[in-house]
């Protein structure tokens, strides 16, 4: 009897960003066929007063979008809070995080944490208020995501870390290597539907890697041709198929895929294998 077997392999590209002034990007996304653009909103002229966002998060119900309201001779970075459709509702600040603040966001339906410096600070989704930090391994720690275990970072490299923290605040998480397929990390999400982690890149490649739960490439993909991107997070209600990626644009923007894997096509599976 003969079994046939087909892998399926799908993907997209890396993060990376850079601290200097947002890059514009470009608004129209050059975006792979499988994947469909379902959103997008204006995070400038929704309410941002400046172009210097980094970070986004998703909390069961809310965006939140951290802008560096340093950059912008304040003191201290912001949140806003948008909602699924993009009609912002509050700001608050990042306790005193001067400069560019937290660099990106990551939820576990408790917490937001948002990595700035060396440090993970994490927010009561409720409340608004900062309840403490852990120490991660870099400075900073840019992308950051969460899977249900572990989280994980990186900052404008190939190497993306895997962290184990005790949930004590003030404790240094352990951590390891976990990847080296990212093209230069500014953002990520972890995707528990596809089993993967997204990676965005701020290198004006407009490049997001999809990074299988080992730790190994699946593919790179050019999501937005040319664009800087920022953070990058999971959205929407379960079975959660949403990827929204923060465009450092003109202006800046979020866009919003799916990336329910029954949306592929047949015509885009390109490198597709069939094991007999």
């Amino acid at each position: 009897m003969k079994f046939i077997s087909v892998v399926l392999v799908m993907a997209i590209a890396a993060f990376a960003m850079t601290d200097a002034a947002p890059q514009a990007g470009v608004t129209q996304p050059g975006v792979d066929t499988w994947l469909e653009e379902i959103a997008y909103f204006d995070l400038e002229g929704g309410g941002i007063p400046n172009a210097y966002t980094v970070g986004c998060g998703w909390d069961g119900t809310d965006f939140w979008i951290t802008n560096g309201a340093g950059q912008a001779g304040g003191s201290t970075g912001m949140f806003y809070i948008f909602d699924h459709s993009g009609v912002i509702s509050d700001s608050f600040p990042q306790n005193g995080a001067p400069g560019w603040g937290l660099r990106d966001l990551c939820c576990d339906g408790t917490y937001m944490y948002g990595s700035v410096s060396t440090a993970i600070d994490y927010y009561d989704i409720s409340t608004h208020e900062k309840v403490g930090a852990f120490t991660g391994p870099i400075s900073p720690n840019r992308a950051l995501a969460y899977d249900g275990t572990h989280f994980y970072t990186s900052s404008f490299s190939t190497d993306v870390y895997q962290l184990t923290w005790d949930g004590v605040s003030g404790s240094t998480a352990a951590n390891t290597v976990w990847s080296t397929a990212a093209t230069s990390a500014y953002g990520a999400a972890w995707d528990a539907l596809n089993d993967c982690l997204w990676v965005t890149s701020a290198n004006g490649t407009g490049i997001l890697d999809q990074i299988a739960a080992d730790g190994s490439l699946i593919e790179h993909h050019t999501l937005i041709s040319g664009a800087t991107m920022g953070g990058a997070t999971m959205a929407g209600t379960y079975p959660i198929n949403e990827l929204y990626v923060l465009e450092q644009g003109s202006p800046d923007g979020m866009h919003g895929y799916d990336v329910n894997p029954d949306a592929l096509d047949r015509d885009t599976w390109g490198s597709i294998k069939s094991l007999f």
